[in-house]
């Protein structure tokens, strides 16, 4: 009895360490933010008349990383003159060791060419009126979605459903977005009246731009010298708050429901004639009102 006991007390103690270790992992991917930065760059000092003009590959750079826990797990993309190789590049790194990707994705691609190479399956064809006669039913069937979709969108329960939506995405993006980001250079687009229409485009987003990006404008040439970067953190604990809000919400599940279930079925009357979406309203009460 006493051996019985110190095993289940052995066995409860493992059972515990794993929960402890799936929940401290847990944990760690919630609340633990990915910190993400990004630079860029288009050398064009000199511009041109001709509009297309630049070399991807010498007069282009940009980098792009993504670190959690302070780097242990990093990820980094770069292209241009910033790649080490040339061209494009993508790396990820786990405790300083590089992933093979590279064999990973082969692995992948060699597992799809042997699905692509069975026999394909024989299919019967169909005759142009029948072809004819599909598309035209399924054109009636979109058109017949777009209508219901208009009607339940225009309803009291789908506009709070919409503020509900616009809401939670809009704080979403507030936690994601870039917390420091900027853009300068000299932009020039070949014509001073395009050229002068920069200025007033930084005056428009003057509000969501300022202290942000100061372009100058380039009026005879078509010149594109632009440095660009930014840094923020993402937090996965910030989509799973944003969506259970947005799931919880009786509106929204409401509107969801009612667009999945579509416009009311056809019905036939007496006469053998088909009855579409709006002789089901004027009949029933309508498939609307039911909602």
């Amino acid at each position: 009895m006493a051996i019985l006991l110190t095993l289940l007390k052995i066995l409860g103690i493992v059972v515990l360490a794993v929960l402890a270790l799936l929940l401290t992992a847990l944990l760690l991917v919630l609340f633990v933010p990915f910190r993400y930065s990004f630079s860029g760059q288009v050398n064009d000092p000199e511009g041109s008349e001709k509009i297309l003009h630049l070399d991807m590959n010498r007069d282009l750079n940009f980098r792009a990383d993504v670190k959690w826990l302070l780097g242990l797990v990093h990820a980094a993309a770069a292209g241009g003159t910033a790649s080490p190789e040339g061209g494009f590049s993508f790396s990820v790194r786990v405790l300083g060791f590089r992933v093979p990707l590279e064999k990973i994705l082969h692995r992948g691609s060699g597992e799809k060419k042997e699905e692509e190479e069975k026999p394909p399956v024989a299919k019967e064809k169909k005759s142009l009126d029948e072809r004819i006669e599909q598309a035209l039913t399924r054109i009636e069937r979109v058109h017949r979605r777009i209508e219901d979709a208009m009607y339940v969108l225009g309803t009291e329960y789908a506009a709070r459903a919409k503020s509900v939506l616009a809401y939670r995405l809009l704080q979403l993006a507030e936690k994601t977005l870039p917390s420091r980001w900027g853009l300068t250079g000299v932009l020039g687009l070949g014509d001073p009246a395009r050229s002068a229409g920069i200025y007033s485009a930084q005056g428009f987003l003057y509000p969501v731009t300022a202290g942000h990006v100061r372009i100058d404008a380039e009026y005879d040439l078509y010149r594109y010298d632009l440095q660009g970067a930014g840094e923020g953190r993402i937090r996965l604990f910030t989509f799973v708050y944003c969506g259970l809000r947005i799931i919880l919400s009786g509106d929204v599940r409401r509107l969801i429901r009612r667009l999945r279930r579509g416009p009311a079925s056809r019905h036939t009357n007496g006469n053998g004639n088909g009855n579409g979406h709006k002789a089901g309203q004027t009949k029933s009460g309508g498939s609307h009102a039911a909602a």
